[in-house]
């Protein structure tokens, strides 16, 4: 009878039938799931474009019959989706985050609510994914308008458009005024590139801040039809179209610098994912995986050049250490960027 037992242990063992007390890998986890994918954005918006291209391939890097949901949750710059996934959601990897880069710094900068207590998690423990692009701010001008360098803004006064008093291309403005001397009067109701792209046209505006990949999608021939030079950008480093452009950092005091590169490290982190924090070690690891191959995916690159999409990507352990380095600058730095944002009291 004893040998009978314990040949029927070794045969399970053998086998690889589950028992109780193993534990399920990734692999098991993930075959045949459905995700939601949650976007913190409108449908159709450049953040909800590359969400939407991920969901499309990144299910083939995770196992069979892997299927996706993207879910639109837009409110408060991607806060609303952000408190949602990290505090009420599920904590076992089938609900990924889109955000806005911005929102997932709402605590250090208190751009979206008082004392950013609006938001309701930290950004540094939340488990990052990686980014699909890294972006870069610019500002474009019109080939007829007078204002064809930074030092053109100096000299008279220009319109630029924006969308609103807590939007980039407004706090951009604000910082080009105070740290460059500018003229800029910064004209509100401009919802979007396009809308930007297309009041430049008009002669509405003379200059038009926004996402560089933003205009690209909008308009593939940007460089080459020569009509939007671009007179300054913003980010981590300068994009690989625009080596001529000078960055906003290389135009101020050295002293300068480490506030601006804190105000724009939100254009390095561009267009990341997230699962809530809690969610499996070895699951997080998987995701990541398969967040990387996907993004190095023939198929995924194939249908972003058509798109016209960037594709610039960071994994998420990379993400993961500038969030913990942003949140450990010291406070002194940190109280001085939002003074320039004017957000500290």
């Amino acid at each position: 009878m004893f040998r009978s037992i314990a040949a029927t242990i070794l045969a399970l063992a053998i086998i690889g039938v589950a028992t109780p007390g193993r534990a399920q890998t990734p692999e098991e986890f993930y075959k045949d799931r459905q995700l939601t994918l949650i976007v913190g954005s409108d449908a159709g918006a450049g953040f909800d474009i590359y969400a939407r291209l991920l969901s499309r391939h990144i299910a083939r890097h995770l196992g069979p019959n892997v299927r996706f949901i993207v879910q639109n949750q837009p409110g408060a710059g991607s806060l609303t989706m952000i408190n949602g996934v990290s505090n009420t959601g599920p904590r076992d990897g089938t609900v990924i985050g889109a955000p806005q880069a911005g929102a997932a710094l709402e605590r250090l900068f208190h751009l979206l609510s008082p004392d950013g207590q609006a938001a309701k998690f930290d950004a540094a423990s939340i488990n990052w994914l990686g980014t699909m692009s890294q972006d870069v701010f610019t500002m474009f001008g019109w080939h007829k308008s007078a204002a064809k360098s930074v030092d053109d803004l100096k000299k008279e006064t220009y319109a630029i458009g924006v969308a609103g008093p807590n939007s980039d291309g407004f706090l951009i403005g604000t910082l080009m005024n105070r740290l460059l001397g500018t003229r800029i009067k910064i004209v509100t109701g401009y919802q979007g590139a396009a809308a930007e792209l297309l009041a430049l046209e008009r002669g509405e505006i003379d200059v038009a801040p926004m996402s560089y990949a933003s205009a690209l999608t909008i308009r593939p021939t940007l460089l080459t039809d020569k009509i939007f030079p671009v007179l300054l950008q913003m980010g981590a480093h300068k994009h690989r179209d625009l080596p001529d452009v000078p960055r906003f950092e290389e135009l101020v005091a050295p002293d300068e610098r480490a506030v601006l590169d804190l105000i724009f490290a939100k254009y390095q982190i561009g267009r990341p994912f997230f699962v809530a924090p809690g969610v499996p070690a070895d699951r997080v690891a998987y995701l990541r995986k398969a967040f990387d191959e996907a993004l190095k995916d023939p198929l995924l690159l194939e249908e972003a050049q058509k798109m016209s999409v960037e594709i610039d990507p960071i994994g998420g352990e990379k993400v993961q250490a500038i969030f913990k380095d942003l949140f450990s600058k010291p406070e002194v730095l940190v109280q001085k960027a939002r003074n320039y944002l004017g957000t500290e009291k």
